[in-house]
């Protein structure tokens, strides 16, 4: 698994999500990527990634946190989709920090709060366009990358669904959700992030109530699961009529990238 990580100074989490086997065929490799936000990406970064010959990037993340952290990379020759839900960016804190400040803070309660944030992903219209683009743009080909701001909860969800759709197991499926946790090294890196989000925040915070939300948990991925099955009867349904990925789009893109 490690082979797909693609070493960068201070891009977190990227990686090639690509070559996992199907009943036609292993998925491409080198054409799918998924990674954390950009914002910090160097001079090297930023050539490594354009050695890559990215075509588009579908960038998850709300409008306050482009706002706050805006991408270093890429540049004008990749097509970018975001989408600010009609609001102009802004600095307010993210819903994420602000379940934080209305938390006990126990790590229960912000197991809680993880579980409910992954049933509501998939039925946000503003993610369901930015995915149903993601889906648009590999019916056209090329390389492309989804990312959020760490990239393992909305990137982690659009990447199941784009997995599922080529046809790959759920055991893989559910491998590479689980690899962000060693993907992002959190252990190392929980005490950066505490400080900054302490910082933010105003509020100090305890390590133990920090993992259920920087970290993934394979019961969060179920959630989503579960809520598509009850609310839209299962993925294949949910793909076709949230996202207009139906059986024959399906198809097109295991003809395009499955081997």
């Amino acid at each position: 698994m490690h082979d797909r990580l693609v070493p960068l100074d201070r891009v977190l989490n990227f990686r090639d999500f690509g070559g996992y086997d199907t009943p036609q065929g292993p998925v491409a490799r080198g054409v799918l990527f998924r990674s954390a936000s950009f914002h910090e990406a160097t001079d090297t970064d930023a050539a490594r990634l354009d050695a890559l010959g990215v075509r588009f990037v579908v960038d998850l993340r709300r409008p306050e946190e482009r706002g706050f952290e805006p991408n270093r990379w890429p540049g004008e020759a990749c097509r970018v989709h975001f989408s600010d839900d009609g609001a102009p960016a802004s600095f307010a804190l993210p819903p994420h920090l602000v379940a934080l400040l209305q938390s006990d803070l126990s790590p229960a309660s912000v197991e809680t709060y993880m579980k409910s944030l992954y049933r509501e992903i998939p039925f946000d219209p503003r993610l369901i366009n930015l995915y149903r683009a993601w889906f648009a743009e590999l019916s056209e080909g090329g390389t492309g990358v989804i990312h959020c701001a760490a990239g393992k909860d909305r990137t982690g969800i659009g990447c199941a669904l784009t997995l599922l759709a080529l046809g790959v197991s759920e055991e893989d499926v559910f491998a590479d959700y689980a690899f962000s946790n060693q993907a992002i090294d959190l252990e190392a890196r929980l005490p950066r992030i505490q400080a900054r989000m302490e910082e933010r925040l105003a509020r100090k915070l305890d390590a133990e109530s920090l993992r259920p939300m920087l970290g993934v948990n394979e019961d969060y991925l179920r959630e989503t699961f579960d809520a598509i099955a009850a609310r839209s009867g299962g993925v294949e349904t949910y793909l076709e009529d949230a996202l207009g990925v139906g059986a024959s789009e399906r198809a097109a893109l295991r003809e395009r990238l499955v081997a």
